[in-house]
């Protein structure tokens, strides 16, 4: 019994030093993949794994680590983990939230040791906490490659000439101030979101690599879309208005021409609606089309109706396409139902349409007439997903509507129906 007691250490033995004997890249590969708390308790059950633990280059404390403690033992615990460091900390993400803005100036201490230890991606989370944190000068000198707030305040020094390496930036809830033209020259830029913003400049941005685009913006003004015309690879582009938003609308067809790969857009109605007098200008095929989604969309509109259907006619590659409606108004009028009955929708020209879903469905006879107009039109239709608003929907009502749409003829042999009651879920979009 001994002798194998003592042949299961020496197993076990040789499986740890196998792990302590592989490169430290590896070694921390290895620690990334545990949490916070994981990691620290291996370095302390391990001594050959502490060193490990003390030069790790990545250091991610995840919104339940960082909202489960007190904000004072929080700045200890981030205290004691960067005064033990060594070495350079590429990645650092951290969730601010708990800590009160008259603490703040320890924030700006961990940003200026971060500045001094190459990091590279830097995310700050402060989702909960009413006061903005001001990022600190330090972090404006820093070649950061991917930059995330939250809740923050941006506003860099005079001196600051752009994060020319920056690849992927993202903005929640950020105001910039005092923004030099310096900050919209991102040559590497891939990714950019801006979401719920104030102050960003209307400026011509430089970033001929950018590939995806997502605007939520609440301003008086709105965004000038025209700064991004030069912006001729990409691939995904979300935009979305404040429902409050009043302006005229903005003419987005001259992007359209500038923007030729696009594969997936995403817009809401205020967007839409600048498609229904400038449709002639449109071009003449999207090709690039993939995935179009449409959301805040209402079928009782004539202008967002005119410039769905210019649209489906330009894209005749198109595979998904998805609707997120609108609230239904009390006592609205509904349009001319000849849009969807007409020669117009027998053109569409869906013959690549793989998926069709519509959420918040109310089941009006123009929402019934345009399914019904695009299950007759799309051989290649494999799925179509209703989702009926729970709020408007009653019972009586669904079972009508699920045997009416069941009845619609179809194009695509292989086509199936998913009809539901679901409440719309709005992360989808925000």
């Amino acid at each position: 019994m001994a002798m194998m007691r003592c042949k299961q250490l020496e197993v076990e033995g040789d499986k740890l030093d196998r792990l302590t004997n592989l490169p430290i890249n590896v070694q921390h590969r290895i620690q990334e993949s545990l949490s916070i708390e994981e990691a620290a308790r291996m370095s302390v059950l391990s001594r050959p794994w502490r060193h490990v633990w003390a030069s790790i280059p990545k250091l991610v404390f995840s919104p339940h680590f960082c909202q489960s403690k007190p904000s004072d033992t929080l700045i200890n615990v981030i205290n004691t983990i960067l005064l033990q460091h060594h070495g350079a900390i590429k990645t650092f993400h951290l969730n601010i939230s708990s800590i009160p803005s008259s603490q703040h100036s320890v924030i700006d201490q961990w940003m200026f040791l971060l500045s001094r230890n190459g990091v590279m991606d830097l995310t700050l989370q402060n989702l909960d906490n009413k006061a903005p944190y001001r990022l600190s000068y330090p972090m404006y000198g820093v070649e950061l490659e991917r930059l995330s707030l939250s809740n923050c305040i941006f506003k860099p020094p005079c001196s600051f000439r752009g994060f020319h390496k920056l690849k992927k930036l993202s903005l929640l809830k950020v105001a910039l101030e005092d923004v030099a033209t310096s900050f919209l020259w991102m040559p590497n830029l891939v990714y950019l979101l801006v979401r719920g913003c104030s102050g960003f400049p209307n400026s011509k941005i430089y970033a001929p690599k950018l590939l995806q685009i997502f605007f939520l913006i609440w301003r008086t003004k709105p965004i000038e879309l025209g700064h991004f015309m030069d912006c001729q690879k990409l691939k995904t582009v979300i935009l979305a208005s404040s429902r409050n938003n009043k302006d005229k609308v903005i003419n987005l067809t001259y992007l359209l021409n500038c923007w030729p790969d696009v594969l997936h857009f995403n817009l809401d109605s205020y967007y839409l609606k600048s498609f229904a007098t400038e449709l002639e200008r449109l071009p003449t095929c999207l090709n690039s089309l993939r995935a179009l989604t449409l959301f805040e969309f209402d079928f009782d509109d004539d202008d967002q109706i005119f410039s769905l259907l210019g649209m489906l006619k330009s894209s005749p590659n198109l595979e998904d396409l998805l609707f997120l409606l609108s609230s239904k108004k009390n006592g609205g009028v509904e349009v001319n139902v000849n849009h969807f009955e007409g020669p117009a929708c027998r053109t569409l020209g869906l013959n690549k349409l793989q998926q069709l879903k519509i959420d918040n469905f109310h089941g009006s006879r123009t929402e019934m007439l345009f399914v019904r107009s695009i299950l007759s039109s799309a051989p290649l239709l494999l799925k179509t997903i209703i989702n009926e608003d729970a709020d408007s929907v009653h019972e009586s009502q669904r079972l009508k509507i699920s045997k009416e749409l069941m009845g619609f003829p179809r194009a695509s042999p292989k086509l199936e129906i998913i009809c539901e009651q679901s409440e719309m879920d709005t992360d989808v979009l925000y």
